[in-house]
């Protein structure tokens, strides 16, 4: 955010509700979010079942506004992020299934991460920068991105999403042949037949997974403290899984021209290029590259907004492991500090080797699962901090009975796609 727009904020209510304070920390997160899990998610989805599944790209975003609320509701009446209530509020096991999660996930989104990009811009050049060559470069340049410091991040992320946003949304537009089936698929929740893992990975890709946390930092670097800031991170959220749930579903109805209605089986080869193709063939060439830079812009805008927030999570987690004072870990969750540097390294360096796997949609599909495994680790922690740890004073409430509900039914959603996933459960 520039100077002068970061003075507008300071300067202003946090209750005041232009559209430039609208445009918030809510869209880096959801940029973040959106990537490689949104875009291979919801192609896979699309390709494979059509428009039977834009529910559950609904679904993932609406979960995923209440989970984010709870975070930045957390923090707002506490002054702590959630991995500091995890840790000081909860069991020790807590914290540590996160710091164990925490690193597992952290090598699957990267490497996710780096392939997507890698198969954006060899698309994007006509295979002038090979498909390794791209995920390597893109890790590195993300990371030298970060160091820049969070200003010049912000920037650059604005670019991109709205890059991603217009070009994707328009590709979607352009290729719906049948509004009544998007209506349908988005009014009427069904599970055709081994739709099952489809539905999991929506859930886990759209909207992101651990990346929600980022916000609780976000938060930090805009100076947002406070329950005065309630009202405006609400608004700010909301607008953040609209545009997520928009975006997901353009790309699961541009996957359905493509793929599904064809009846072409998706592969690693033709993930991007024949969604690419398939504009190219409905308007020319300008479609084409409306796909292929919108797709490039996405995945590039989630790996920049990973690796500057991925370091926050290992920094604060490690200074509540050595039990540093307050002050100390705020220090540490700094880009300049230490800690977070060699976190920002580690993201950085470890996708490399499985830059030369190729099976990126693969790897990218087992990071969406794995992503999801989180949301219930999220909802069911959130029960309890929102519920029985937040002050009940400060100007600052509970969880609502609404919040509560959707909370409850994310665990009971994740239940019953386990049971079936295990065979415990009839597929339908």
């Amino acid at each position: 955010m520039s100077s002068a727009g970061r003075q507008q904020i300071e300067e202003s209510s946090p209750g005041s509700f232009s559209v430039f304070r609208l445009i918030g920390p809510g869209l880096l997160m959801a940029a973040a979010g959106i990537g490689a899990g949104d875009v291979v998610a919801a192609t896979m989805a699309g390709a494979s079942f059509g428009l039977a599944l834009l529910w559950a790209v609904v679904v993932a975003a609406l979960l995923k506004c209440f989970l984010t609320e709870g975070i930045a509701r957390w923090q707002l009446a506490t002054g702590t992020t959630a991995i500091e209530g995890w840790c000081s509020r909860m069991p020790w096991w807590v914290g540590a299934y996160f710091g164990l999660y925490l690193v597992l996930w952290t090598v699957s989104v990267s490497a996710a991460l780096t392939g997507a990009c890698g198969l954006g811009i060899t698309n994007l050049t006509g295979g002038a920068i090979s498909r390794p060559g791209g995920a390597v470069i893109h890790s590195l340049v993300g990371g030298a991105c970060v160091l820049l410091g969070f200003t010049a991040f912000e920037k650059v992320m604005r670019v991109l999403i709205g890059t991603m946003f217009f070009s994707i949304v328009a590709c979607a537009i352009v290729t719906i042949q049948d509004p009544a089936a998007v209506l349908r698929g988005l009014a009427v929740p069904s599970v055709p037949q081994h739709a099952v893992t489809s539905v999991l990975s929506v859930l886990g890709g759209i909207g992101g997974s651990v990346t929600m946390l980022a916000y609780n930092y976000w938060m930090r670097e805009e100076k947002m403290a406070g329950p005065a800031w309630i009202r405006y991170v609400r608004a700010d959220i909301t607008i953040a899984y609209a545009f997520t749930a928009v975006f997901g579903i353009s790309v699961m109805i541009v996957a359905n021209q493509a793929f599904h209605i064809p009846a072409v089986e998706i592969t690693n080869a033709q993930a991007v290029t024949r969604m690419a193709e398939t504009l190219r063939h409905i308007i020319g060439p300008a479609g084409f590259y409306a796909y292929s830079i919108g797709f490039w812009a996405a995945v590039f805008a989630s790996l920049l907004g990973v690796w500057q927030s991925v370091p926050y999570l290992f920094a604060d987690f490690y200074g509540l492991m050595r039990k540093y004072p307050r002050d100390t870990r705020d220090r540490l969750t700094a880009v300049s500090s230490r800690p977070y540097r060699l976190a920002l390294l580690f993201i950085t360096v470890a996708p490399i080797p499985f830059a030369f796997v190729d099976q990126p949609l693969f790897m990218i599909r087992t990071f969406t699962i794995l992503g999801s495994l989180f949301i219930p680790f999220l909802a069911a922690t959130l029960l309890y901090l929102n519920n029985f740890a937040i002050p009940a004073h400060g100007g600052m409430r509970r969880n609502s009975v609404l919040t509560n509900a959707v909370l409850a039914s994310a665990l009971v959603l994740f239940a019953l796609v386990g049971a079936v996933e295990a065979g415990l459960w009839p597929k339908s």
